[in-house]
């Protein structure tokens, strides 16, 4: 499973460095950033998605729920109080959970533990595929697992996390399926998914196990594209 993004929103240092600590701890989240009232988070959120928000219900001019509230898109939400008697308000919301402070290490995992198993039901249904013919069979592949294209003259080979594929098709017909923010075209013969590439070192990526070339023609494009990824 992908790791889960996250954001720690508490007007309270102390409990927000708590959380901080805690989130560095744990493998599958990544921490997207640490806000100290409901206004720089919502400015935030108008330009990036996240998968979860650890919220504190007691801020100071709006309130955790009142933020909730305005938010057209909610991601999940882990709800934190030093105070029980908003438990109840809070379950309109179907939150992941509510952690009352202080909040200890035991308990912080009891919630992530709950909150992997929620997600990864949530992306199982979200995760995208291609359907390509193999023969007179059609193949599902998972987008996320393909770590690069190959073309071979008529046929391509996708290379991914599990297994190699052989497949009828032009690289042209497949790109055009892929997304353009996701997958970048090095060579006249390679695509690649940007989020495997583990190195650039001149005109080769690692990728993995495998090298990927990318041509002189399109190396600078690529790194524009790929420093801004």
């Amino acid at each position: 499973m992908r790791k889960i993004t996250c954001i720690v929103v508490d007007d309270e240092s102390i409990a927000r460095k708590a959380l901080i600590s805690y989130i560095a701890k744990v493998d599958e989240l990544i921490l997207k950033g640490a806000f100290k009232n409901a206004v720089e988070t919502k400015a935030f959120l108008q330009k990036n998605r996240v998968d979860v928000i650890f919220l504190d219900i007691n801020m100071p001019f709006i309130t955790g729920i009142e933020f909730l509230r305005m938010l057209p898109h909610q991601p999940q939400v882990i709800f934190t109080t030093a105070y029980s008697e908003h438990a109840l308000e809070s379950f309109e919301f179907n939150v992941i959970d509510y952690l009352l402070k202080p909040i200890s290490f035991q308990r912080f995992m009891q919630s992530i533990n709950k909150t992997i198993r929620v997600m990864t039901n949530i992306i199982a249904e979200e995760r995208p595929t291609l359907m390509l013919k193999d023969g007179s069979n059609m193949l599902k592949i998972n987008v996320d697992e393909i770590l690069y294209v190959e073309a071979m003259q008529n046929y391509i080979r996708i290379f991914t996390e599990i297994k190699n594929y052989t497949i009828l098709m032009t690289l042209k017909d497949l790109k055009s399926r892929l997304s353009e923010q996701e997958f970048y075209q090095t060579h006249r013969s390679y695509i690649v998914q940007l989020s495997k590439i583990d190195q650039v070192k001149g005109d080769v990526l690692s990728v993995g196990k495998y090298q990927v070339p990318v041509s002189k023609r399109t190396k600078s494009s690529f790194m524009r594209h790929f420093n801004q990824y």
